[in-house]
């Protein structure tokens, strides 16, 4: 009897996804074994093979039979959460595209087919920037055009998806010809053969009796499993509200303590949970229509979901699987979210040990799956989740993980930046150099050198090299560059075409098939440092990484601390580095300045609690360790520049840590005699002449004419922080208020005095204003307005500006936020630093 299938339905499109993903896991290895590069890492099958596995597994506990629309949203999803490795991404994207063509019938037919096969090539194309032919995109884009082209027979599937199966045959034998590195391996496309498997697991799901029997039997058993659920609904307890409802506010700027009480009695379950740029949100209700309204008034909605709780109870089946999968994350994950200030950085390891040096290294989360266990973008998911930062960076040290971590971050509702790390230490430069601005750290990875030594696994050519199986080779920042059939000798040559006078450190990470002949030679003979790490990774006999000097670095650093109130604006190219002090509030937790606690964070403490902070300087250790990582960046000498020795202890413990490195004559450290933009003038402008070209003793014998020439001048409008300082009495206070007193305090040999006591706001700002008049008589001046606090100080300041800019000789520079060095004391300031222009 002749077999037809007229039309796919959704118990027939089960079948067909769960045969391809069970056909495709059949050959995984054999696509495997299609490998470009002669390296042990060929990963494409079990990638292809995981992805569609992810959607077989949804399918097979499927507890109910879903119209086509919810069947699309049930693959489509499992399909991209599978995702895995560039392979799986692309496949995932196909999918997609199909379903998408699909989801408007119940009963698909050969030309629905046709249409949803346009749409994932499509789907394919545009999903990679830049694409390459020869590859599975070919394979589908074919697959594609020939189905547009099918003569045979509109009513039968089984043809039609035959002839699909030998068109991606004679596809994938053609890709050789289009991509000149695999007719020189002498393979076809992985990815392309991984799309044929595909389709002759289609073909099988209507053809081939045992697989048909097999799938008879999981349809079975879902109908059973259906029965079951059935029954135990009806004991189920009573659900009051129906509708979950979830939805994200593009909008982070509003008080959700007022919407969480706004909709909070039209369900229950509510959960409201905000970042700086969207706010999240599930309810149960009855009224999912009223819910929307309110948040609608509060910013764009997007990724609105409505689900009946009494039909999504019928995944209650699948809890325990959740369970599983929650246990199996919580086994391949590291977590230290106190790592997570001011922002989290989450990377992809090998294995647990490279994990811990990623975490040692100020990691806050590791996922392990690094090579041939590429994580899926679940698995990033729920990692990121997690992770208790709003904004979080991903190093995947993989060059096929990064399309999976990037899907993981657009979905995200946390503000979420994928680096494009390829390798295990490409990620560990990052971490070690996190203080950085990513622009350097990027810089930093495309200037150095990232060695991946491995076993040739067959023989090969790639591009004029002739390799053996069993040859060492070398993989340089990602390509083939050495081979040898000696490790040792392998080491000694990447050493000698890649070490340089410009090279700082050498770096090595040694794996489980390290030798003695190649552990001998690591420690490269020049002048170099060196250290290495038993990173025991498989695969890889070791991993090197040559860290190169920034040509563009200059001789001398700047080294500053917090009081400075130096912006990440205004020291931007500066090659200042800020060391920060350390807060205390009521509790016994410190916060680093700058890092822990922002400005703006600080003020809001200060103004909402009411309480005056106290604050520690850095410690010898901290300088030390800041000292020895800018020698180690390439700096020969170092400028440190601090808060007035008698306002802070932070110059002592600078001499201290300098004794502590042995290189007194390296480090200068200098009293500033002032603070917060006085001191933070004296970083910058000694920055600008070490980029102008001059010399250490020129720019020190700058600062100590300079220093005595700086005017801070700044008005406090609130006098009950001085008297929680102890800097006046509480009659002085009372008395102030009464007569409404804004004193004007300025700095003097390094101490904080009073300047003038006027009457009222309009009293300070004609003496602040009377200032700047006077200074700019007597020469061109250079001008900064400060602020801290509310906006009201803010006001302030820019009223400073607008009396310095009537004056011809006042020079504006810029506006500052005034932090915890003066704020802690002086409570809502505003001022300004004067400064003559001596050069």
């Amino acid at each position: 009897m002749k077999i037809e299938v007229k039309v796919l339905n959704v118990q027939r499109l089960t079948k067909l996804f769960i045969a391809s993903s069970r056909w495709l896991s059949k050959y995984a290895d054999v696509l495997n074994d299609l490998n470009v590069y002669p390296v042990p890492d060929g990963d494409t099958g079990t990638n292809m093979s995981m992805t569609l596995q992810s959607v077989e597994n949804e399918l097979v506990k499927l507890n109910h039979e879903p119209d086509m629309e919810e069947f699309c949203e049930i693959v489509s999803e499992a399909i991209l959460l599978g995702a895995r490795g560039n392979s799986g991404t692309i496949l995932s994207q196909i999918i997609q595209g199909f379903l998408s063509g699909i989801s408007h019938t119940e009963n698909v037919t050969v030309g629905d087919a046709v249409v949803a096969f346009k749409k994932a090539k499509e789907k394919a194309y545009q999903s990679v920037t830049e694409p390459v032919e020869g590859t599975i995109l070919t394979v589908i884009r074919l697959v594609s055009e020939e189905a547009e082209k099918y003569k045979g027979p509109k009513d039968d599937f089984i043809l039609f998806l035959a002839h699909l199966k030998n068109v991606a045959a004679k596809a994938v034998e053609e890709t050789p010809n289009l991509l000149p590195k695999l007719k020189e391996a002498g393979v076809v496309d992985a990815g392309g053969k991984g799309m044929f498997y595909i389709l002759e697991g289609f073909e099988k799901s209507v053809t081939d009796p045992e697989m048909l029997k097999d799938l008879e039997r999981i349809v079975h058993s879902q109908s059973n499993r259906r029965e079951r659920l059935e029954h135990s609904i009806t004991s189920h307890e009573k659900i009051n509200f129906k509708y979950c409802t979830e939805f994200i506010i593009e909008s982070g700027d509003f008080d959700v303590g007022k919407y969480k009480s706004d909709i909070i009695n039209l369900g229950d379950s509510v959960i409201c949970a905000q970042t700086s740029k969207k706010t999240k949100t599930h309810i149960h209700t009855n009224n999912p229509g009223k819910v929307i309204e309110i948040a609608g008034s509060l910013g764009d909605l997007n990724h609105i979901k409505i689900e009946n709780m009494k039909i999504q109870h019928r995944n209650v089946l699948t809890k325990d699987a959740r369970y599983k999968s929650e246990k199996s994350m919580k086994a391949k994950t590291i977590f230290k979210n106190e790592n997570s200030r001011p922002v989290a950085y989450f990377a992809v390891a090998d294995n647990l040990q490279i994990g811990e040096l990623f975490i040692n290294s100020g990691a806050s989360a590791v996922l392990i799956g690094g090579q041939t266990q590429n994580p899926s973008v679940s698995d990033i998911e729920k990692t990121l989740d997690h992770i208790k930062a709003e904004k979080i960076i991903i190093l995947p040290n993989n060059k096929n993980i990064i399309s999976s971590a990037k899907i993981a971050a657009e979905r995200s509702i946390k503000e979420i930046t994928v680096i494009e790390t390829k390798s295990m230490l490409e990620g560990h430069y990052i971490l070690k150099n996190k203080m950085e601005t990513l622009n350097d750290l990027v810089k930093g990875v495309k200037r150095n050198i990232s060695v991946e030594i491995t076993k040739a696994v067959r023989e090969t050519k790639s591009e004029d090299m002739m390799i053996k199986k069993g040859d060492h080779i070398a993989l340089v920042n990602g390509k083939i560059m050495k081979k040898s059939d000696k490790v040792d000798a392998l080491i000694e040559d990447i050493y000698r075409s890649y070490i340089s006078e410009d090279t700082l450190s050498v770096f090595a990470v040694i794996g489980k098939e390290s030798t003695e002949d190649g552990n001998r030679v690591l420690k490269p003979s020049l002048n170099v440092r060196y250290s290495d790490y038993p990173g025991m990774q498989d695969n890889c006999s070791y991993y090197i990484y040559i860290e190169n000097r920034d040509p563009e670095l200059p001789e001398i650093a700047v080294v500053t601390d917090s009081t400075s109130d130096l912006s990440k604006e205004l020291i931007a190219d500066m090659n200042i580095d800020v060391i920060p002090l350390k807060l205390k509030f009521e509790s016994d937790k410190y916060y680093k300045d700058g890092i822990d606690i922002s400005k703006e964070e600080f003020w809001r403490k200060v103004l909402s609690k009411d309480v005056a902070p106290k604050t520690s300087q850095p410690s010898p250790g901290e300088f030390k360790e800041l000292y020895e990582r800018l020698f180690n960046k390439g700096y020969k000498k170092i400028i440190s520049i601090h808060i007035s020795s008698k306002l802070s202890g932070t110059q002592q413990a600078a001499k201290v840590a300098r004794g502590m490195i042995g290189r007194e004559k390296d480090v200068a450290i200098v009293d500033s005699k002032s603070v917060t933009l006085g001191l933070g003038h004296l970083a910058l402008e000694s920055a600008r002449l070490i980029k102008e070209g001059h010399s250490f003793d020129e720019v020190l014998e700058w600062i100590d004419e300079a220093q005595n020439k700086i005017k801070v001048y700044f008005v406090v409008k609130e006098l009950s922080f001085l008297e929680k300082g102890g800097r006046i009495g509480k009659a002085s206070s009372l008395i102030g208020d009464v007569f409404q007193i804004k004193p004007v305090l300025t700095i003097e040999n390094g101490e904080v005095c009073t300047e003038k006591k006027p009457i009222g706001e309009m009293g300070a700002m004609r003496y602040m204003e009377k200032i700047i008049k006077n200074e700019s008589k007597n020469g061109s001046i250079i001008l900064y307005t400060g602020w801290g606090g509310t906006q009201d100080e803010l006001d302030s300041a820019d009223q400073l500006r607008s009396i310095g800019d009537k004056q011809k000789k006042s020079d504006y520079r810029g506006r500052f936020e005034i932090g915890a060095a003066i704020g802690s004391h002086s409570g809502p300031v505003y001022g300004m630093v004067i400064f003559p222009k001596i050069r």
